[in-house]
């Protein structure tokens, strides 16, 4: 792991070049997503032997609407470090999960006093919040999103690219940032030159 303040969380891996890349690399997390309604979906057996080939990250298994039996059954096979739910689970349900949680959250569906009751009815029962947006909203202002950041866990998915992350970084002082892995060209080939770029802003070494 490295010390950088801003951590780095790389989701929705399909493939073992991500993998390799991020523990190379010293990234914190690497998500895995098992919603089978996501175009980047990755069965669990895949996501096993490729888990099983690196080491040194934290293994976080993305969900989307699924049933906690179906997470427990998932976590347990594969070892899972952290949970990340997208789903209307109660925050009740959560302590099924015996896991620390990341609570996925679409902020384009909410305007300012929901954003604010909805992370406050989860503040209790998870470690972080990952905020998204699947489209635009001007509901959510920037001071709103900067007080999110000071008081919360916040891992940051929005518009993250490497022309932005300075930015980002100085106006919202996010925990972690979220980056999106991709599809090889052909197997074990993979253009990093984006994620180069980002872990180069960041100062962090790429393997």
């Amino acid at each position: 792991m490295n010390d950088q303040t801003v951590k780095i969380k790389l989701g929705n891996i399909t493939n073992l070049s991500d993998a390799r890349f991020a523990a190379a690399a010293g990234i914190e997390y690497m998500g895995f997503c098992f919603d089978t309604n996501n175009v980047n979906y990755i069965p669990p057996v895949k996501a096993k032997q490729i888990i099983d080939w690196t080491s040194g990250c934290f293994v976080v298994a993305e969900f989307g609407n699924q049933s906690i039996n179906e997470i427990l059954a998932i976590t347990e096979m594969l070892n899972i470090d952290i949970v990340e739910i997208n789903n209307h689970l109660l925050p009740t349900d959560l302590v099924e999960i015996d896991k620390p949680i990341i609570k996925k959250l679409d902020i384009s569906l909410f305007n300012k006093e929901s954003l604010t009751a909805e992370i406050a009815l989860y503040s209790n029962k998870v470690d972080a919040f990952h905020l998204f947006a699947s489209h635009e909203n001007n509901l959510i202002t920037e001071e709103q999103l900067k007080e999110i950041c000071a008081n919360h866990k916040i891992i940051w998915g929005l518009n993250t690219s490497s022309k932005t992350i300075k930015a980002i970084i100085a106006s919202y002082q996010p925990y972690a940032l979220n980056i999106t892995g991709g599809d090889e060209e052909k197997t074990g080939v993979k253009d990093f030159d984006e994620l180069n770029n980002i872990l180069d802003v960041l100062g962090i070494f790429e393997g």
